[in-house]
């Protein structure tokens, strides 16, 4: 059928192939009560592929062409999944339809952090008290564990499963979050941690030219360079008997920086295709 071709016209006259492409699939998937999970699947799924391809140089137009002539002509593919069940996983779908709002979360517990460790972790404001502490270890504490959760999803995301160094990630980023929580003026315990597991989670990324680039080089350099300067400001106070409390907090400022760009980022274009992907609405 020529609705189900992919030509270079189309490419001219739609803003978005994937949204013509879905909007192609869609009446074709009525006979199926879990239509709204296959689409959603179907569009992460292509839109993934078309980052791929432009992260490794390829215009906009020509990634999401060559995406769509991989998956198949939508009436193909239609075909396919109304004759058999559904086989997608309910962890990616999961990922698939909520990073983008954890990512959301994520940012913004970041930057309440970095505003609460100036008041829980140092006296500069002249009126620090336990309970200023503990409201900012546990802010801290529920950023690093939403943080890791946004890292499971990309990593689920860049392999298309739940593999043993995703579990790995997750299992390391939990144990951050606890000590973040539990110990939370301990940088050298947890922020380090966290950096590392993000680290390994850009280099995954990368490898599977998944994610924005210029976020995803940032973190692979900023990240190791705060997990040394975690332990370096900690070493200093407990060797040199120095008042170190402002580098902790530069040092989580820093980290906050980072990670509310970066996951603000990645919110904003996951936001931007499930835009695009709202082909019923």
């Amino acid at each position: 059928m020529a609705a189900d071709r992919l030509t270079t016209d189309s490419v001219t006259s739609h803003p978005s192939l994937i949204t013509d492409y879905l909007r192609a699939v869609e009446p074709r998937l009525r006979a199926r009560r879990d239509r709204d999970d296959l689409l959603d699947e179907i569009a992460d799924h292509l839109h993934s592929a078309a980052e791929r391809l432009e992260a490794l140089g390829v215009g906009r137009d020509a990634a999401e062409q060559r995406a769509l002539a991989r998956f198949g002509e939508p009436r193909v593919v239609a075909t396919l999944l109304t004759s058999v069940p559904s086989k997608g996983s309910t962890v990616s779908l999961f990922f698939s339809r909520y990073l983008g709002p954890l990512s959301m979360i994520a940012a913004v517990l970041w930057a309440v952090a970095a505003v609460m460790t100036y008041f829980g972790y140092t006296a500069l404001s002249g009126s620090w008290t336990s309970e200023r502490y503990l409201t900012s270890a546990v802010i801290v504490g529920l950023a690093c564990l939403v943080t890791v959760a946004v890292l499971v999803g990309l990593n689920i995301r860049a392999t298309g499963r739940l593999d043993g160094p995703t579990i790995a990630i997750g299992v390391i980023g939990v144990v951050a979050a606890a000590a973040a929580t539990m110990t939370s003026w301990v940088v050298a315990l947890w922020l380090p941690l966290l950096a590392a597991v993000v680290t390994w989670t850009m280099v995954r990324a990368r490898r599977a030219h998944a994610g924005s680039r210029p976020f995803v080089t940032v973190l692979m350099l900023a990240m190791p360079l705060l997990g040394a300067a975690a332990i370096a400001v900690s070493a200093v106070g407990i060797v040199g008997g120095v008042e170190t409390e402002i580098g902790i907090w530069l040092v989580v400022v820093g980290l906050a920086v980072v990670l509310v760009a970066a996951l603000a980022d990645l919110a904003v274009r996951l936001a931007a295709r499930l835009r695009t992907s709202a082909v019923t609405a």
